[in-house]
């Protein structure tokens, strides 16, 4: 190949001398070419496989976003059962305390009527006889007197007879408010029959217990009964019994009986002592 050269003042021709460097910088441009287009393709490959990765990690994403879709219902339906069964548990319990506190009243009250007598307020034979007892016991180790008064009202039966039963309730009430306003707060008094009673007067000896009877029988004497015609009286007849060394609670109570009867026997309205543990026979009479 030749390139036609012109000079100043005409033309030549002269061999071209870099004619196939010219070929070898084509084949360089395309050689750089072909590696541009295959870097190319490297690229757009692994643009394809970000795009593969990123799609599969967004798929797992939305399969992740759905279970835990699926976990939040579940825990919402979890806490929503949690919730129904506090509120069950709450009203259980609400309905166990309210059984509890009935049960703990009812049996408040079932003790009540077995250890109070209904109708004055004294305490019933039994629970009467329990606290004499555990009386009596303190007595025998600490050596203190102690003071049984057995009482009846006088002619309760033909009181009941005249004015009827509720007159004859009227006036055991009325006897043993009576007998509560005169004693200490260590002393009791107990129901022991229809119109009997018994009185247990701690640290007490036999003149003490004497001068209470005696104040107790004015007391009742003159205190009109409710109900009743105002000139009506009631009146008592009281036995009274100190303990003694060795004695037991029935014996002691067996002379103030005894007592009790001898003061009936004398007229009523009346105290009558009875002193000395085996001494069942005569008793002292106090008009």
């Amino acid at each position: 190949m030749t390139r036609a050269i012109r000079a100043v003042g005409g033309t030549t021709s002269e061999p071209a001398a870099d004619s196939f460097s010219l070929y070898d910088a084509e084949e360089a441009v395309l050689t750089r070419t072909e590696a541009m287009l295959s870097g190319l393709s490297d690229v757009a490959g692994g643009v394809q496989a970000l795009a593969d990765a990123y799609r599969r990690g967004f798929r797992e994403q939305q399969r992740l976003v759905r279970m835990s879709d699926r976990m939040q219902l579940d825990l919402q339906k979890a806490n929503q059962r949690l919730a129904d069964q506090r509120r069950d548990l709450q009203a259980l319990n609400a309905a166990l305390s309210g059984e509890i506190e009935h049960r703990t009243r009812l049996e408040a009250e079932l003790r009540r009527l077995a250890d109070t007598d209904d109708l004055t307020g004294a305490l019933a034979r039994r629970r009467f006889m329990e606290s004499a007892a555990r009386e009596w016991l303190r007595h025998a180790r600490s050596g203190a007197p102690v003071c049984i008064l057995m009482l009846d009202l006088d002619r309760f039966k033909l009181l009941n007879d005249s004015f009827g039963h509720a007159a004859g309730d009227a006036a055991l009430v009325s006897f043993v408010a009576i007998c509560r306003a005169h004693l200490r707060t260590l002393d009791f008094i107990g129901r022991t029959g229809g119109e009997e009673f018994a009185i247990v007067l701690s640290d007490t000896g036999l003149e003490g217990g004497a001068a209470f009877a005696e104040r107790l029988r004015e007391a009742v004497a003159v205190t009109p009964v409710p109900m009743m015609d105002a000139a009506m009286r009631i009146t008592v007849s009281i036995g009274v019994a100190q303990s003694e060394p060795g004695e037991t609670l029935e014996n002691a109570m067996q002379r103030a009986d005894a007592a009790l009867y001898a003061a009936k026997d004398c007229g009523r309205n009346r105290i009558a002592l009875r002193s000395g543990a085996q001494d069942l026979s005569g008793a002292a009479i106090r008009p």
